[in-house]
Order: structure tokens, then C-alpha cells, then sequence
């Protein structure tokens, strides 16, 4: 048993160490004043933005991120030797770019490459003729195609009637599940395929290789991703974070010389107010404890593979019920779960990242949330596995009226959604990819 743990442990360290890169991102701020402001609302808010950006003016950071497209991504989230074309390659900065943000339990660019993986497996699974419309396609001049627009595409409701414009938009809600669909026989599809998208993964300040933050505030966190955003030279994103990431998000999609770069938002989950006294002494809690203690648990859960049971009660528990059958149903997202138990270890680099985390909330500054333009997804969970009970109901719509209240001020119309078996942690991987892309998708060729 204990050579057991000896090699999970030796091989958990290699899938840390060769499957990312990291860059040293230089003192100079981002540039956030608009050439264009010259209305007094947008003078105050570029001299809003400049008082705050010498907060990340001061010092150097380093960002550990990894950046794949779909068409590429490898079939475990994760490998166990060097990648050899691991060097960054400029054509992947001109796919539209998905960034994932985690939260802080559990944290660190291994988890947002775990969504990516499914958001890639599910974005193929919904293009199956992606590989062969765009495999020879340059990645040089993506976003140089004609643009898609919704009353140029011709599209089958299923009833023999062709919609356009909003009605497209209403079924990519509809594929997604974020509202009913009438016709459950006819699966809708898309008139052309999507191309291949660019997915960005990366550990937040003070996690895992990641320095710290210079101020431990969302802003300075979110300037710091912005630079490593710019250093890539990627022209858009949309954004996708989970728990409490969702306030960096809303301050990225705020700030002067950033917002119009924000195609989209979605919201995981996500927390927008500070956590009660009894929350943050939960947090403080669950920091306790050795290290090694940590990863002998993780090991004891989670070595194993998709059909044991003990392992799908510990996917059940930090995942929930409906990620057990999302194992069951699809042999590709079965392989992206057994590979969770990296997630909850080398918890001594991720440490720093969540005690900078449970200080952001003394310094919690909503101004720029009111300049959001973006159109953003909230999704809520519950834990109980079905939407029929009281508990369960209450549950989710007590996180949506907390997300409703928070995001009132913004300029955007948010968007709500709910899903119920959610676990502990983290989420029904395949579920919520499904609902992100249809989110995603209608916004994904609109003019700048």
C-alpha cells in the first residue's frame, strides 16, 4: 500500500511539472485609460481605473498557465511526460479564447484545465465536423473569417420553419438546457460548425507555481491576469470562473482598457459578497492539517478508477450525484474525473493563494462592476440531486436572488441559471460545458 502512494505521489509530481508554462509578466502596467473617453462618465471611469492600476505597477509577477486548443487538447487533462511542443505558439492567440478561473477550494491551474477538458470534449461533441472543416484551416486568420451573423444563417426548428436572429439565440439556450425546449426529438444544431476555440488555464496569484498578488485585492488580481492576457496578445475572451473568482471576472469586464475585450461571462456558482463569520472561520478550518495528510486522503479517495465505488462516492460527494452518472454515460469525461485527485495535493503551493483569497473580501470595491457591459450567465447549484424538492429548490433560488442583488447595478441584462446534484466542491463537469458553450456560442462572432 505504501509503494502504492509512493508512485501515485511520484506521478501526481509529473503531471504538475509538464503540463503548463509560466511567464514572468514585467512592472509596467496595462494600459487603461480609452483614447475614446471623452464624455465626463468615462473620464471618471479611466481616473478611476489609473488610481488603481499602480497597484500592479510596482513589481514583477509570475503566471503558471497552459494554452491549448480544442482541436489539440489531449484526451487526459493531464500527461505524465514533457510535452515537447509545449513552447507557445502565436496562431492559437488568434482562435477565440475561453479563460477559466478557479476558485479556491480546490485552486490552481490543474482544475481550470480539468473544465477546459470538458469544454473541449463537449465543443467537439457538438462540431463532430470541426476536425475536418478547420484541421487545415490556418489558425493565422480565424478571426479574419466572414463574421456569422444570426439573420444571414438559415435554421431548422424541427417543425419545417427557419428561424434567425433571436430565434438562433433561443436555441443555443435551448441546447445548453438554460431554458425549456418544447421538442426534446429534434436535437438543434448549428447551420455552420464552430471553429475551434483557444482555452486559456491558469493559476491565480499565489497558487501553485504563481507569485503572490503585490496587493491582495480582486483588482490587483485581476490587472495581473490582463497583463499575462496582453503578453499572449489575445484579442477577446470570454471568461468562465468559478466561486470566488467571480468578483476578478467582474473587474476585468470593468476596467477602461479591457471591458470591450470581454465577449462574455459565466458565472459558476459564484460568491459576490463576503463570506459570513462563520464561513471564514469554516475556511480557516479546512486550512489546517500537514500536507502529507492531505494528499494520503486524496489518494485513499481517488486512486482509483471509474468504476470502483468508493472512488464514484468520492466523485459523488465533491462533484455530486450527477457526475456519477456523467461517469456512466461517457468514457471520455469518465477519464477527466479519475484524474481529480491532483486537485488535492501539494496543498503547501496552493496555501498562500487561499489566505490572499479569504483577505480580498476587507478591500471588496463594487465601483467597477457598474461598468460591465458584457452579457453574462449566472449559474447556481444545489446539492440535492432533483429540482421537485423543497430543499433543494430553496437552495438554488436563495444563490440566485444573492447573484440577482449583486449584479443589479451592472450594465449588462444577466442571465440566470440552475442545476441541481452539484457536489461540495465543484460540479457535474459535463453539464455545466454544455451550458457555458451555449452561452458562449451565440456571442461568439459578434462585431467588435
Amino acid at each position: 500500500m505504501a509503494s502504492g502512494f509512493v508512485r501515485w505521489k511520484s506521478h501526481v509530481d509529473k503531471l504538475l511539472r509538464f503540463n503548463h508554462m509560466t511567464m514572468t509578466l514585467s512592472a509596467e502596467p496595462f494600459r487603461t485609460a480609452d483614447s475614446g473617453a471623452h464624455t465626463r462618465r468615462q473620464q471618471r471611469d479611466n481616473a478611476h481605473d489609473q488610481r488603481l492600476a499602480h497597484q500592479s505597477a510596482s513589481a514583477t509577477a509570475t503566471l503558471q498557465y497552459a494554452f491549448d486548443s480544442t482541436l489539440t487538447f489531449p484526451e487526459p487533462f493531464m500527461t505524465d511526460s514533457p510535452r515537447f511542443n509545449s513552447s507557445f505558439e502565436p496562431g492559437l492567440s488568434h482562435l477565440p479564447c475561453v479563460l477559466f478561473l478557479h476558485g479556491n477550494s480546490p485552486g490552481g491551474f490543474d482544475v481550470a484545465r480539468w473544465v477546459a477538458g470538458g469544454l473541449s470534449h463537449t465543443h467537439r461533441l457538438h462540431n463532430p465536423l470541426m476536425p475536418g472543416r478547420f484541421g487545415s484551416y490556418s489558425v493565422y486568420n480565424v478571426q479574419e473569417r466572414p463574421r456569422l451573423q444570426y439573420r444571414d444563417m438559415a435554421y431548422s426548428d424541427g417543425y419545417g420553419q427557419e428561424v434567425g436572429n433571436e430565434g438562433l439565440r433561443r436555441i443555443a439556450r435551448q441546447s445548453s438546457g438554460l431554458i425549456p425546449n418544447p421538442s426534446t426529438q429534434h436535437q438543434p444544431r448549428f447551420a455552420v460548425p464552430m471553429p475551434p476555440l483557444g482555452m486559456l488555464s491558469i493559476s491565480r496569484p499565489g497558487y501553485l507555481e504563481s507569485s503572490p498578488s503585490p496587493s491582495p485585492t480582486f483588482f490587483a488580481q485581476a490587472a495581473t491576469i490582463v497583463r499575462l492576457v496582453e503578453s499572449l496578445r489575445i484579442p477577446s475572451v470570454h471568461i468562465i470562473a468559478h466561486s470566488m473568482a467571480a468578483p476578478i471576472a467582474l473587474e476585468m469586464a470593468g476596467l477602461a482598457g479591457f471591458r470591450r475585450r470581454v465577449r462574455s461571462i459565466s458565472l459558476i456558482d459564484p460568491q459576490l459578497t463576503p463570506p459570513s463569520r462563520a464561513q471564514r472561520l469554516a475556511e480557516r478550518f479546512s486550512m489546517l492539517g500537514p500536507e502529507w495528510a492531505r494528499t494520503r486522503a486524496a489518494y485513499n479517495a481517488l486512486a482509483r478508477t471509474a468504476d470502483d465505488k468508493y472512488f464514484l462516492q468520492a466523485v459523488s460527494e465533491i462533484c455530486g450525484v450527477e457526475s456519477t452518472v456523467e461517469i456512466k454515460d461517457d468514457p471520455a469525461m469518465a477519464r477527466l474525473y479519475e484524474g481529480i485527485g491532483v486537485f488535492f495535493s501539494h496543498w503547501g503551493s496552493r496555501k498562500p493563494g487561499a489566505l490572499a483569497d479569504s483577505l480580498m473580501w476587507h478591500k471588496l470595491d463594487r465601483r467597477s462592476w457598474s461598468l460591465v457591459q458584457a452579457p453574462i450567465l449566472c449559474i447556481t447549484s444545489s446539492t440535492q440531486a432533483h429540482c421537485s424538492s423543497a430543499a433543494s429548490s430553496g437552495e438554488a433560488a436563495a444563490k440566485e436572488e444573492a447573484a440577482r442583488a449583486a449584479l443589479v447595478n451592472t450594465r449588462s441584462n444577466p442571465e440566470f441559471a440552475r442545476i441541481y446534484g452539484a457536489g461540495r466542491l465543484l460540479f457535474p463537469l459535463a453539464k455545466v460545458s454544455q451550458m457555458c458553450l451555449g452561452f458562449i456560442y451565440p456571442h461568439l462572432h459578434e462585431n467588435d
